[in-house]
């Protein structure tokens, strides 16, 4: 486990929301990444004619400054590649479903989206839009700290705007300097100009989805935010508690037992690995669980701890989701018949999570290696999430506060997680969060957007109460996580029980048979698509 892919994996759960591959151990937020919906099934299913049209294009009027003082200048403009799926258009007008990118590469919609089951029914035209600086959307040279500053949310909800406005204005009568603007040339065979928009997302783009109603609320007729992380949370040891929730939830596969074994073996582990000088030498760790390099500063425990962490948040995070193994899976492993919790917890790390390497990795050098990269690739999305992540949201998962059974991996603490990971890799100087003017009581983004308080229309907001990212979201009373927050009448909170991370997104059955939708995916999926009718019927 210590090539650089799985850095990359780890980097990418750290902060995202919400990467693009629905592995066992890809997270938000922490170092590990953001969750991409349409990415984990086109990765998986071999793209068919049935699609559609699947061709990348780039909208080459994307302006890399919304907000640049000097108006009296021509905007600098940029290529933002996007998709534009027309099979279900068939007469003019007709509605438009508007898939929202996030921190990773951006592709095509397949018919395993719900989305792609709505606009089936109502016969309207896809559009899939890249986020700036992540895929092949490059509206600067490079990554460097200078570069970055045009990479916030603000500017990406000032893409979608245009790029809405761009769309919308499009019909068979054209012109050819209008249809040019996207590069190859659109074909469009119905005119759009009176399309009703419906934009959806999930996890940070979940968050794009609503800010988007509330800031254009023009642009859309309505949204749907699944999975939405919109409370900012520096310090995040919320997302460790839903995790260890979701260890003992029965009606998933867990249970107390496995929540106890849990506890007890990383308190084990963090004892055996801290007790030697350098430490992670003492023999007593058995091979599954020993450090691929010596463990010489609190850095490269985080770095060890971290990954350790990292197998029960991409397991509880995309819990029946994938291949990957389950809660219940790890559970069963964790309670079998074994000498100590520690050696459950070895077992279990070797039969699911372990590489050929048969270590764990352990350079906190090798994990900033990625965040101090400034090209392009294409594919990588660490430095870009992070740097949101520094600046507007945090979202570094700790384990330094709540109630879960993680607190014994001291080192991963948000003096590390957050504070030492924003400095080094940005040289940002003092850095104590993502605050407003100075004041830690405020984050960016809660200036920006309310936080909770979403005062909006017609924003549906999905949520799994088994998704560690659900914590920060517009939920229940019924929740441990509720905060009272002023939303609307027409904002719909849908809660959904026993699942995971953006799971609603998937269209009916979308892992049948190994895993049956339930009834509450049922029942979200019909609460989804009341929202859908009623903002096209409006």
């Amino acid at each position: 486990m210590k090539s650089e892919e799985n850095n990359l994996m780890k980097l990418t759960i750290i902060t995202t929301l919400l990467g693009a591959v629905a592995s066992s151990n890809v997270r938000l937020g922490g170092v590990k990444g953001g969750h991409h919906v349409e990415n984990v099934l086109s990765s998986q299913d071999k793209i068919e004619d049935k699609f559609g049209n699947t061709d990348p294009y780039f909208y080459q009027d994307a302006i890399v400054d919304h907000f640049a003082h000097n108006v009296a200048s021509e905007p600098a403009n940029w290529k933002q590649r996007f998709y534009y799926q027309d099979q279900f258009c068939v007469k003019d007008d007709c509605p438009i479903f508007l898939y929202i990118g996030g921190e990773g590469p951006q592709g095509a919609a397949s018919e395993k989206l719900f989305m792609w089951e709505l606009a089936k029914e109502k016969g309207a035209l896809m559009v899939s839009l890249e986020h700036r600086f992540y895929g092949e959307s490059y509206p600067t040279v490079d990554m460097s700290v200078e570069s970055l500053t045009y990479l916030t949310s603000e500017q990406a909800l000032a893409d979608l705007a245009r790029f809405i406005e761009y769309i919308s204005s499009l019909s068979p009568s054209s012109s050819t300097a209008e249809l040019s603007k996207s590069s190859p040339p659109l074909s469009v065979s119905a005119s759009l100009a009176n399309s009703k928009w419906v934009s959806f997302g999930g996890s940070y783009p979940g968050n794009l989805a609503t800010w988007l109603k509330l800031k254009y609320p023009a642009s859309v007729a309505g949204t749907v935010g699944s999975s939405a992380p919109v409370q900012a949370d520096y310090d995040y040891y919320k997302y460790a508690e839903v995790v260890g929730a979701a260890l003992k939830y029965e009606l998933i596969g867990g249970s107390e037992k496995c929540y106890d074994v849990v506890e007890k073996a990383v308190a084990s582990l963090h004892d055996s690995v801290s007790s030697t000088k350098p430490m992670g030498t003492d023999s007593s760790i058995p091979s599954s669980l020993k450090p691929c390099g010596p463990i010489k500063t609190e850095f490269d425990l985080y770095a060890y701890e971290s990954e350790v962490f990292g197998n029960f948040q991409g397991t509880v995070q995309y819990n029946q989701q994938s291949s990957a193994p389950t809660v219940s899976d790890v559970c069963s492993e964790l309670t079998a018949d074994h000498a100590t919790p520690l050696d459950a917890l070895a077992s279990t790390v070797e039969k699911y999570y372990a590489s050929s390497d048969a270590c764990v990795p352990s350079s906190w050098d090798d994990l900033m290696a990625g965040l101090l990269e400034v090209e392009f690739d294409g594919s990588s999305a660490m430095r870009q999430w992070i740097w949101q992540s520094c600046n507007e949201f945090g979202y570094f998962q700790t384990t330094q506060g709540g109630v879960h059974p993680f607190t014994s991996l001291t080192s991963c603490n948000i003096n590390i997680a957050g504070k030492a990971m924003c400095e080094q890799a940005y040289g940002i100087k003092g850095y104590e969060g993502p605050q407003m003017s100075g004041d830690k009581t405020r984050y960016a983004s809660t200036e920006m957007y309310g936080a909770r308080s979403i005062q909006g229309a017609n924003i549906t907001m999905p949520n799994g109460n088994m998704d560690p990212w659900h914590s920060l979201s517009v939920v229940n009373e019924t929740s441990q996580f509720y905060e009272p927050a002023e939303i609307t009448a027409s904002e719909t909170v849908v809660e959904i029980d026993g699942t995971a991370h953006c799971r609603d997104m998937y269209a009916p059955n979308a892992f049948s048979p190994q895993f049956n939708d339930t009834g509450s995916i049922v029942w979200a999926h019909s609460k989804i698509k009341e929202s859908v009718d009623a903002y096209l019927e409006d």
